[in-house]
């Protein structure tokens, strides 16, 4: 079965290398559309945009299924062990809840820009997912330094 897994990871990788290739080929050689302020558009933003959505939702659908299925298969063997487990999840989304709170619902001013997204949810929403990312980012840093400091007292 790992094996199986292995091969199938392995020319899932280098089928999306290969997509990506293609597609930032296509964005930086295919030239110009129009012009966006004083920037030129490339023919392919928008192609190269969707392969990132694309790619970022494949990531996280693959990751939740993941952590359904080890939990699930940790539950069936230990079920403390996986109630336990969940205390990260819990912990994030305390902290997104206090960074949504942390967020600023000011609107920003914005020349040129009449969308619809400069509104107090969305830059709430912005915020909290920054504040989220400098913190994790943060913890991180943290938890590198403990553990080399941990490793050189043993």
């Amino acid at each position: 079965m790992s094996k199986l897994s292995y091969r199938l990871s392995y020319y899932v990788l280098y089928a999306l290398f290969a997509i990506t290739l293609v597609v930032l080929a296509m964005f930086y050689f295919s030239g110009f559309d129009r012009m966006v302020g004083e920037f030129n558009d490339p023919v392919h933003t928008d192609t190269l945009l969707y392969l990132i959505y694309g790619i970022l939702g494949l990531c996280i659908v693959v990751t939740l299924v993941a952590a359904v299925i080890q939990f699930g298969s940790a539950l069936a063997d230990n079920p403390k062990s996986a109630i336990k487990s969940l205390i990260g999840i819990i912990v994030l989304a305390v902290l997104m809840v206090v960074a949504f709170s942390m967020g600023s619902d000011e609107p920003l001013v914005l020349p040129g820009y009449d969308g619809t997204d400069n509104v107090p949810f969305w830059l709430k929403i912005t915020d909290m997912f920054l504040y989220t990312i400098y913190i994790l980012f943060g913890v991180t840093v943290l938890a590198i330094i403990a553990s080399s400091i941990k490793k050189r007292l043993s």
